[in-house]
């Protein structure tokens, strides 16, 4: 991603999630109403125009995996909650719409959202340009991952980091270099006891994945954003447990299945793992 620019990922993902909103079966996997009027009406009327532009299976696929990674951590945030967590690290948020639309049981939460300069400054004035408002107890952080200190940046906030940490990373990690993601693990592992991460991670490349078009990383490689980092689930848990985590577990495709996914037929269940959370 260009320093001055930001991410077009991101707003791809808010893409996304709209669709869902629009076109699939309720319930949704995600309610996201909010991801909706981030988008222009030309734009809305267009997807609900044409639907099937968004029903391929590769379109689908993609979607399956952007909406179940934001409903996997919002699900494990709120678990967090109900144990006592207080302080929510939403980490390269990007135009996720949870610190906006937050519900009833995360309105006590701290939020922060960490993000490069440029994506934050335009999911800020997007949102503004929606109307949509961020509540009192949402902090902003601004920062480039590969030449910014993570923990540095934390200890500047409101945070207390004396206490237990919930941080989502959720399409972040392959745009990172492997040694600025190992920094990412390796400031969350030090976090106190009770503090956890939630990631989604690209896996080992597969020759097969791009039949039919192109694939997610050759498209994000076209707008200058690169897949740096990928990882297989083991090679991952032992990169985890290195850095200092106590336990690794991993969604399954068989738990995401029965969890999200039992009568539909809008959106497949997914074939890969690459849902992770680790506690510190």
């Amino acid at each position: 991603m260009k320093d001055d620019h930001p991410s077009s990922t991101a707003l791809g993902a808010t893409m996304i999630r709209a669709v869902h909103q629009l076109i699939d079966d309720a319930p949704h996997i995600l309610e996201d109403p909010l991801s909706v009027r981030l988008l222009s009406e030309d734009i809305v009327r267009a997807i609900q125009d044409r639907p099937e532009n968004h029903r391929s299976l590769q379109a689908r696929g993609l979607r399956s995996h952007i909406v179940l990674r934001s409903r996997y951590a919002e699900d494990e945030l709120y678990i967090a909650v109900g144990s006592g967590v207080t302080q929510f690290v939403n980490l390269g948020a990007g135009h996720d719409t949870l610190s906006a639309r937050q519900p009833e049981w995360a309105r006590a939460l701290k939020f922060v959202e960490v993000d490069h300069p440029a994506s934050q400054a335009a999911k800020i004035e997007a949102f503004k340009r929606a109307g949509i408002t961020f509540p009192g107890n949402v902090e902003f952080v601004p920062l480039d991952l590969e030449v910014g200190n993570f923990p540095s940046a934390l200890a500047k906030t409101s945070l207390d980091l004396s206490k237990p940490v919930f941080v989502a990373c959720l399409g972040v990690l392959a745009y990172l270099r492997p040694e600025t993601v190992e920094k990412v693990f390796r400031a969350v592992a030090t976090m106190p006891k009770g503090s956890r991460i939630v990631m989604a991670f690209a896996p080992r490349e597969n020759r097969t994945e791009s039949r039919g078009g192109a694939s997610a990383a050759e498209k994000a490689a076209v707008h200058g954003e690169p897949w740096l980092t990928r990882f297989d689930p083991m090679e991952l848990r032992q990169e985890l447990l290195n850095c200092g985590f106590s336990e690794v577990a991993f969604l399954s495709t068989d738990e995401a299945a029965r969890r999200y996914y039992v009568g539909r037929s809008d959106l497949p269940a997914p074939r890969k793992v690459r849902l992770c959370m680790a506690d510190a």
